[in-house]
């Protein structure tokens, strides 16, 4: 999944997409849709051709710059040498679609191009780290300008979209923001009516629906817990339009989830990908194959098969591949991490690297992060003793559970009273749909006065809290949400708790 609730930040996860030009067509008959029925086909490329071809033929039509700018958004990440052009065309397309609606309120293309084209802005100025406050301004002038458009043309499908996002994503913000001055800037939002907005423009729109539905898959699949749903819509994004492997990739990320663990399914997916990619020079599909090796590899951890990961990871480090840029420090990162589980002496390395290339800037955080977690783990014991349970681990992954939890007792032989042996069996219990056991197991831990690693008491909170939801007592489950997310906004709990906040964890059925 592309953005999922972890991009909600302020108004981040507004998704890249565009909204319909006020007209219909059919893919024949229309270059414009074409130029976006090719973007769906996964070819950017092609379709930042025939839009830039459009665009010099006719360089006032609204509906054909806003599609130039918007495929030009959709490369940025692999072509940062458009930044330049796209940050020059989106103040000009906004000042001319400005200069057309304050000629005459009645120009409705204006007015829509108005509202989507200062959404484009917005999404480009958090991501692309272009000031925050300006992004609010134009998330809030999209909000207005679509509210107006809406009024006059509430039979348009498509134009529900920019309604959605920004009701959906506005309305979830707060969970997920800590500082929230930026907020005064936006109208408020509504996460239950940007779905419904969401769900009709996928239902009822003409150009636009499969921008809908990716939406959709992701709000599915994150906040809304609705991971089947989610990969219904998947399947048949990746039925209609088989050669785009960003549709691919996301169904192997929707298998591999926690909720489904099909594990097989997810692998099939991510090796289709890398095999019919692996002659390509095009840069889109080399981002595309690399999303799907770091996807693979992220599924080798999840069933704890970490020397896996780590060779799928090896080449294009020693390759040191340099494009797509993300894709050496994505590689890094991961196997440094994977190579930390293991108690590898030498994990740091990987690391380092990171934090010594100056090219690597955007990842300098990271990679501190992880150092100093890996430095805390090496004065105590607690290193060498998560790697003994990895056997253990890998062995419940696989559902064998009675010898998983042999594995479990024998580290716990080893080390009485461990708290990391005593969680991996109240989890065990857990992952067995054992839920009494667990939750009286959890809260010794969660209750305990020991000085705990940080990661693993809040990790024991957020395991309780599923217990309650589980269990029907949302109440106990939110207080421990909210004390995940107050104190301990630097661990990996604390983005499930803000989830949890929002959508009552559901038991595996």
């Amino acid at each position: 999944m592309r953005k999922t609730f972890a991009a909600a930040a302020a108004f981040a996860a507004l998704p890249l997409c565009a909204v319909a030009q006020p007209r219909t067509s059919t893919a024949g008959a229309d270059p414009i849709l074409a130029g976006y029925t090719q973007i769906y086909s996964g070819d950017r490329e092609g379709a930042y051709a025939h839009f830039e071809a459009l665009h010099a033929r006719e360089p006032e039509s609204l509906a054909v710059w806003y599609g130039f700018l918007y495929v030009t958004q959709t490369r940025l990440g692999t072509q940062p040498s458009l930044e330049p052009s796209f940050e020059k065309g989106i103040e000009q397309f906004l000042a001319k679609a400005d200069q057309r609606y304050g000629r005459s309120h009645a120009d409705a293309e204006a007015l829509f191009y108005l509202a989507s084209g200062h959404l484009l802005r917005a999404q480009y100025r958090f991501e692309h780290d272009k000031g925050i406050w300006g992004a609010a301004r134009d998330a809030a002038k999209a909000k207005g300008y679509s509210d107006e458009y809406l009024k006059q043309h509430p039979e348009h499908g498509d134009a529900y979209l920019t309604q959605g996002i920004y009701n959906y994503y506005v309305g979830i913000a707060p969970s997920f923001v800590r500082v929230l001055r930026v907020l005064l800037f936006l109208p408020s939002g509504n996460r239950g009516e940007g779905l419904t907005q969401l769900e009709k423009t996928a239902r009822d729109g003409n150009l636009f629906a499969p921008m809908a539905e990716e939406i959709l898959v992701d709000a599915y699949s994150g906040i809304e817990r609705r991971v089947a749903d989610a990969v219904r819509i998947a399947e048949r994004l990746h039925q209609r339009f088989p050669q785009n492997f960003d549709y691919q990739v996301t169904l192997g990320q929707l298998y591999a989830s926690p909720t489904l663990e099909a594990y097989g399914r997810a692998s099939e997916q991510f090796n289709a990908v890398i095999a019919q990619t692996s002659s390509s020079t095009s840069m889109d599909q080399l981002r595309v194959r690399y999303r799907a090796i770091l996807g693979l590899a992220d599924l080798k951890r999840s069933q704890w098969q970490l020397e896996d990961a780590i060779a799928l990871m090896t080449p294009p480090i020693d390759a040191n591949v340099s494009k797509p840029a993300f894709v050496l420090p994505a590689c890094l990162l991961r196997r440094g991490g994977y190579r930390g589980l293991l108690n590898d002496p030498n994990a740091a390395d990987d690391l380092r690297r990171v934090l010594n290339d100056p090219k690597m800037n955007a990842y300098h955080k990271a990679a501190e992060r992880q150092i100093a977690t890996l430095d805390e783990r090496r004065r105590t014991d607690e290193g060498a003793i998560y790697a003994q349970l990895i056997p253990g681990n890998r062995l419940a992954a696989e559902r064998r559970w009675d010898e998983a939890r042999a594995e479990y007792d024998k580290v716990g032989g080893a080390h009485p009273g461990d708290w990391q042996v005593r969680y991996r069996l109240a989890y065990l219990d857990f992952q067995r749909g054992n839920y009494d056991a667990a939750s009286t197991a959890l809260a010794q831990i969660v209750a305990s006065a020991a000085k705990l690693p940080r990661w693993l008491r809040s990790t024991a909170m957020l395991n309780l809290a599923w217990t309650h939801d589980i269990g029907g007592r949302r109440t106990e489950a939110v207080k421990l949400y909210k004390k995940i997310v107050d104190e301990y906004e630097d661990q990996a709990a604390a983005n499930a708790a803000r989830l949890g906040l929002l959508t009552p964890y559901r038991a595996k059925s």
